[in-house]
């Protein structure tokens, strides 16, 4: 048995629901750094969110409450939690955290029913794009160009362009990148029917590709459930 936590606050910016829930905020931990995928009218973002600083592969990323930059839908996730914020008007949203600690979830206003899985399966998503070879890495996070620490590379796919996305290290020959989640299986009270109820996002790493996963291949952006919304 696992229990699923989770805590919402409404009326909050997306600001707010970083600093409220302090997903990000201790770079100094191997799960202290968040993976943020970020949904404006103008762009899609695959950020990273350290020290509480959200990031792109060049900048500081902002968020204004209004116009085509402003983020309608964020998910920011960890090997503890991922946060979920729906933009529902003036520059605020309804914030979810879902976590297998309950203390991770004490930030948000309003404790949400555990969620009582008899089952937890580990899934992975092949993300679409290769890497571009080493030399054209478009950053290399708290690392240094010739080291394995966190950097930026960037993805290439003729279906979707280009996009960077923050790895923990630089690829090897042949690597792909995946996006790893964690679904939660439970069981319906009527007649005990098994189902998955929920999918956490939980971090990109980066594998040798199998024949199977080209069928499982996905966008950062739209796999899993697309609201910032709690379960029930």
């Amino acid at each position: 048995m696992t229990l699923l936590y989770s805590a919402t606050s409404t009326d909050v910016t997306l600001a707010d629901a970083i600093r409220l829930t302090g997903l990000g905020a201790d770079p100094a931990t191997d799960t202290g750094d968040a993976v943020a995928l970020l949904a404006s009218p103008k762009a899609y973002t695959v950020a990273r969110l350290s020290g509480g600083r959200l990031t792109d592969s060049e900048k500081t990323i902002e968020l204004p409450a209004a116009g085509s930059a402003a983020v309608f839908e964020a998910r920011i996730f960890n090997r503890d939690a991922e946060l979920r914020w729906l933009h529902t008007g003036n520059g605020v949203g309804t914030a979810v955290i879902v976590a297998e600690s309950l203390d991770l979830c004490a930030g948000l206003a309003k404790r949400l029913d555990p969620l009582d899985a008899i089952e937890t399966i580990e899934n992975k998503y092949l993300l679409w794009g290769r890497p571009l070879p080493a030399s054209t890495d478009v950053g290399t996070g708290t690392g240094g160009p010739l080291t394995g620490g966190p950097r930026w590379v960037r993805l290439a796919e003729a279906r979707i362009g280009l996009l960077d996305v923050p790895l923990p290290r630089a690829p090897r020959p042949e690597e792909c990148v995946y996006l790893r989640t964690v679904e939660y299986v439970t069981t319906e009270p009527d007649h005990g029917n098994a189902g998955v109820a929920e999918e956490r996002l939980v971090e990109l790493f980066l594998a040798l590709p199998k024949q199977s996963d080209a069928t499982n291949a996905t966008n950062a952006g739209t796999q899993a459930r697309p609201h910032a919304e709690a379960r029930r």
